[in-house]
């Protein structure tokens, strides 16, 4: 299965790139070639894969924390760093700051660097202090994505009825007389409305359903967070410990 799956991803590969769009099948398909190799344990297949996606392109931060897990996995603890450090510089504010700077903060350790080890654990348990309370903020977020999906569900059941509507005055216009003009005219500018309303309301269910979306991978990432604060003082202890033992 897997075999098959590498084989349809590198025939992808070799097809001409014609179109601007291909471009995103070629950089999601090396990253897709670069898990798949990472999972099997071909890390330089999977840094190869991973070093050929675009840089000006979304995905290309996923490609570097990707390459720097298969670095570290080879020990090549100097590339990593490199590649890390490119991460955090243009990414600092992304979804997985906190991982890069724990494995940054990984590697100096590997290497014998205890203070900038140190000062990469520091990093996080400042930015992300035990007091702040995550899980008082997850519950909240909570709270707010069911109260979302509650809306959602009254804008969906609006929009069926508003929908319904429209047919209705469709068939309606159908069977009025030709003759009845004003009442043509009258129920063309409700058909109008109503069309218009349905716009407004499918715009209304769209911004619900990617505020959803959003604070579904809100409460994700602060979930992961509770556990930051705790490996970063580990570290912190061990890197201290591992500068303070004799040489």
């Amino acid at each position: 299965m897997v075999n098959k799956a590498v084989a349809a991803l590198r025939k992808l590969l070799t097809l001409p790139l014609i179109r601007p769009e291909q471009r995103d099948v070629i950089n999601n398909t090396h990253l897709s070639l670069g898990y798949i190799y990472y999972e099997l344990g071909y890390y330089p297949e999977a840094m190869a894969h991973f070093r050929r996606i675009n840089s000006d392109h979304e995905i290309f931060p996923h490609a570097l924390l990707a390459s720097s897990w298969a670095a570290i996995k080879q020990n090549d603890f100097q590339t990593a760093v490199i590649t890390l450090n490119e991460l955090i510089k243009n990414y600092d504010e992304d979804e997985f700051v906190e991982e890069a700077r724990f494995l940054l903060g990984q590697c100096y350790l590997q290497m014998g660097f205890y203070d900038f080890a140190f000062k990469e654990y520091d990093y996080i348990s400042q930015r992300y202090p035990e007091a702040n309370n995550i899980v008082e903020r997850v519950v909240e977020l909570q709270i707010g994505l069911r109260e979302q999906e509650q809306a959602m569900e009254k804008l969906k059941i609006q929009l069926l009825m508003l929908e319904a509507k429209l047919l209705t005055k469709i068939n309606l216009d159908k069977a009025v007389p030709k003759y009845i003009k004003d009442e043509h005219n009258r129920l063309s500018r409700q058909q109008d409305q109503l069309i218009e309303n349905i716009v407004t309301e499918r715009k209304l269910f769209e911004e619900a359903s990617n505020n959803i979306e959003l604070m579904q991978k809100e409460i994700e990432r602060k979930e992961s967070r509770k556990h930051w604060h705790a490996y970063a003082e580990y570290g912190k202890a061990r890197a201290l410990f591992l500068k303070g033992m004799p040489k």
